[in-house]
């Protein structure tokens, strides 16, 4: 690797500990974890229909994270899961009335945060960054893990 190239991944890696840092920073104060923050932010931003696998897939997080987490906010009543009709054991994480005013509360002004943010750059960068991050993360999992290993974001 030369010099140039070294310079460069460390940019790279700096930047996305500082975005890493960032978002601590914003979740230390919501007083959650941020694992939780994370689930919240499918929840309430994505919008989809998410069992605890698609989480866990999603968003890089372990199946016992997950679960402990899901079973803590079932217990608050903030979610409930709902069985998948036809299936062994999917279970689709739904939000109660509570859990989607709790949850909108945590992560609603941190995207709209980050939504004014994004579209202060222009589209050409916004899809370029996006598209040469994806490549960078799939090459390096390949790299990583051998290509039979490789997940597609």
């Amino acid at each position: 690797m030369n010099k140039n190239e070294k310079e460069q991944l460390e940019v790279i890696n700096q930047q996305i500990k500082e975005l890493v840092g960032i978002y601590r920073g914003v979740v230390s104060r919501s007083g959650i974890s941020e694992n939780e923050y994370w689930i919240w932010y499918a929840l309430i931003i994505m919008e989809g229909e998410y069992s605890q696998q698609d989480i866990c897939n999603s968003w890089s997080l372990s199946k016992q994270t997950v679960n402990t987490i899901v079973m803590n906010m079932v217990k608050r009543e903030l979610v409930f899961l709902e069985v998948v009709p036809g299936t062994r054991n999917r279970k689709i994480i739904r939000l109660t009335q509570a859990g989607k005013k709790y949850g909108e509360n945590i992560v609603r002004p941190v995207s709209e945060v980050e939504s004014r943010a994004f579209n202060r750059l222009p589209e050409t960068d916004r899809l370029a960054c996006t598209a040469a991050f994806g490549r960078y993360i799939n090459i390096l999992k390949e790299e990583l893990y051998g290509t039979e290993n490789r997940q597609t974001l």
